[in-house]
């Protein structure tokens, strides 16, 4: 390991000292009422943290509680997972003021700033188009070394090797090695 990684272990470990009392309320809180007020509550206090020390109290709040977190991520300012249902995968960076639900975000991806992630399209309709009363989630992949342009809107599963160009609106699964781009977003042309 070389003295680089050294120092971000040890700045991680000391970021998860700090926040251990709010992964441990959060922990309780899953197991003892399965709700997300706690959660939420500490990932919106985390998330104004600015700089290198906000990155790595906000990684190491998410590594204690999602259900998958590699300590090896990059959460930027004001960005917040809204359900403890999601993951990041080793080395995934996303920029800043992100929303991310209940989504699977791959290996080495990059989601840019101000990127939401719903925990699907049909949060609030049943089958046949009608309201419900409880929110049904569907889980969003986003895949490996794929890149996600400022402001896209991802509702549905994005595979590995994509670029999705910014502002773009994913409503509909997306193969791997394609540029994406539009509303509703289309492939445009495939990676070589």
């Amino acid at each position: 390991m070389s003295a680089r990684q050294l120092a971000k272990a040890a700045a991680f470990a000391t970021c998860m000292t700090a926040v251990a009392p709010l992964v441990a309320l959060a922990w309780a809180e899953k197991r003892l009422l399965s709700g997300d007020a706690l959660f939420n509550l500490f990932a919106q206090l985390l998330a104004p943290f600015p700089g290198v020390p906000g990155k790595y109290l906000r990684g190491a709040y998410y590594f204690g509680t999602l259900d998958g977190c590699s300590w090896e991520t990059h959460v930027g300012f004001g960005s917040i997972f809204t359900h403890r249902g999601g993951a990041l995968a080793a080395h995934a960076s996303m920029g800043s003021y992100c929303i991310i639900g209940h989504a699977r975000i791959g290996a080495e991806a990059m989601i840019g700033s101000r990127v939401s992630i719903p925990s699907g399209k049909h949060q609030h309709m049943d089958e046949a188009g009608n309201l419900v009363t409880s929110a049904r989630y569907e889980t969003i992949s986003i895949g490996a070394r794929t890149w996600v342009g400022e402001g896209a809107i991802i509702m549905a599963n994005v595979g590995s090797d994509c670029i999705v160009t910014a502002g773009a609106v994913v409503t509909k699964e997306m193969p791997s090695r394609v540029v994406i781009g539009g509303n509703p977003a289309r492939v445009i042309k495939e990676r070589s």
